[in-house]
């Protein structure tokens, strides 16, 4: 080989590796994807898909977060939401479509993390395990794209400190403790002062300039609905899942049940070993989303508060363990532990989806013109097929109805989804049906006088409703406000599979005056 054909083969070398790098990554983003998108329109959530399809319709009319409407979500995900229903029209399907494939860019974003640090083979093991974390549940709320920006944040803080700390401002636009982990990731992992002042100056500056307009027109309500929802959040809390009776020695099952403790007990090994290894600083990037993700599964062990946890842990599993295997001293049995939690990740998102996929459920189409192919269990699509002409006839276009839980005393989840299916608002400012919200005097009062605004109430009467857990959403709060004042202004006109129809009386002492020039929602 000549001289001067030695740069010219190392170039073309080069640029060989980067095409099948490239390619490489866009299958494992289709892969990705497509696994998701399996179940893409498989069953509704009344409660989560509900809500974030309700703000965005509030937003997309006009209406502001905190002022107009109660929430406890920073307003990234309501601003995405309401631009997809300005774009394609209230449906159950377009935000499913954007989650799949943020789901899969979180994927390609794990397995680039790894790759550079601990080589292809334990970035394509990464891979696995968000993919199989981000492909279920599929829900509408801030954390995926959340956790996306979060990954792209420390995976941008070596090169573009600047757009890291724009990346974690974004996401801290979404949810403010992801945010904050985010921007320390990209610090540690910044690497210089500089790198990290940009990182900080970046963040504050985007995360600032994305809140004031919401700040200045909310006042003192968006901290009061975002930060002070902390205080009441507890009361769904759940203890965590450990006695397999009734499950029997099936593994899969097991590991279903067991899976939040693995994932606590994988974070105490991760943190076990950087405490032993003492890495560099960037080592420590993936620290804070961790701890975030434990807060949060702590919070509430049910399958959706599983994913932030899943998807930060399997990648610094990854990286520990291509650093253990980097050491001249390296212990066989610590990275074979880290290896374990990452495989177990892996396993139990893929079997889960891959398991559905063995055994569908009966799907019917859901009605009300919002759908889009997206389904139902066949008895809930009928009774639907009934219900949403019935309201839609008693209520013209545009005039509210209340969809109320069982009773408004002891509260755990609401349909705010029907809402949305019927095309018609809800009369209060309170989708959120929350434990410690709309179970005190003080809403209960406010929602009585928004009574006014319809002559519709809905009861929601569905399992997940009437399911009582072990914590206060369990228990009365002894306030009948809500549930005396529509017994004594409503009576039951039918009932369409979980759904009971409530009319105003017209007759009698119990008939409520009717405030003319005051039907539309806040």
């Amino acid at each position: 080989m000549s001289a001067a054909a030695g740069p010219a083969a190392v170039a073309g070398a080069g640029t060989a590796a980067r095409r099948d790098g490239a390619v490489l990554q866009v299958a494992l983003f289709v892969v990705a994807a497509g696994l998701a998108a399996s179940t893409l329109r498989w069953g509704i959530s009344p409660h989560d898909e509900g809500l974030m399809l309700a703000w965005g319709r509030r937003v997309a009319d006009g209406q502001w977060p905190y002022r107009d409407f109660w929430s406890n979500y920073p307003p990234g995900q309501t601003l995405v939401t309401a631009a997809l229903i300005k774009l394609f029209g209230p449906s159950l399907l377009a935000w499913r479509i954007v989650r799949v494939l943020v789901g899969a860019v979180a994927s390609i974003l794990a397995f680039r993390l790894v790759r550079r640090d601990a080589g292809a083979r334990l970035g394509v093991c990464a891979w696995a395990a968000v993919a199989g974390a981000m492909a279920w549940p599929l829900t509408p709320g801030p954390n995926a794209l959340a956790l996306t920006l979060a990954l792209g944040a420390v995976l941008a803080a070596r090169r573009h400190p600047a757009a890291a700390g724009a990346l974690a401002g974004a996401a801290f636009l979404m949810r403010f403790e992801v945010g904050v982990a985010a921007a320390l990731g990209a610090l540690l992992m910044s690497g210089t002062r500089p790198a990290a002042r940009r990182v900080l100056l970046a963040a504050v500056a985007v995360a600032l300039a994305c809140l004031l307009p919401f700040a200045v027109v909310a006042g003192r309500d968006m901290a009061e609905q975002t930060i002070g929802f902390i205080g009441i959040a507890g009361r769904q809390r759940l203890p965590f899942p450990l006695d397999p009776a009734g499950i029997g020695l099936d593994p899969n099952k097991l590991l279903e049940l067991w899976f939040p403790l693995i994932l606590v007990a994988g974070s105490v090994l991760w943190l076990g070993w950087a405490l032993l290894r003492r890495p560099a600083p960037a080592g420590w990037a993936l620290a804070p989303l961790i701890a975030v993700g434990v807060a949060y599964l702590l919070a509430r062990t049910d399958e959706f508060h599983l994913v932030p946890l899943s998807a930060a842990l399997a990648v610094a599993a990854a990286l520990a363990a291509g650093a253990e295997r980097d050491r001249p001293r390296s212990s066989a049995w610590l990275r074979g532990a880290l290896l374990a939690v990452l495989a177990l990740i892996a396993v139990h998102g893929w079997e889960r989806q891959l398991g559905v996929l063995r055994h569908p459920p009966p799907r019917a189409p859901v009605p009300g013109g919002v759908g889009d192919g997206v389904t139902t269990n066949p008895a809930q699509a009928t009774a639907l097929r009934a219900l949403i002409p019935r309201v839609r006839a008693l209520t013209p276009h545009g005039e509210p109805v209340l969809v109320a839980p069982p009773r408004y005393d002891r509260v755990r989840v609401g349909d705010p989804l029907l809402n949305v299916l019927l095309d018609r608002p809800n009369p209060t400012r309170y989708d959120v049906i929350q434990p410690g919200l709309v179970t005190t005097a003080k809403v209960q009062r406010e929602m009585v006088r928004d009574l006014v605004r319809t002559d519709v109430v809905v009861r929601w009467l569905g399992a997940p409703a009437r399911e009582v857990e072990p914590n206060a959403s369990g228990r009365s709060s002894g306030v009948h406000l809500l549930d005396t004042a529509i017994a004594r202004q409503f009576r039951p006109l039918a009932r369409d599979g979980d759904w009971v129809v409530l009319v105003r009386r017209r007759s009698g002492s119990a008939a409520a005056p009717r405030a003319r020039g005051t039907r539309r929602a806040r």
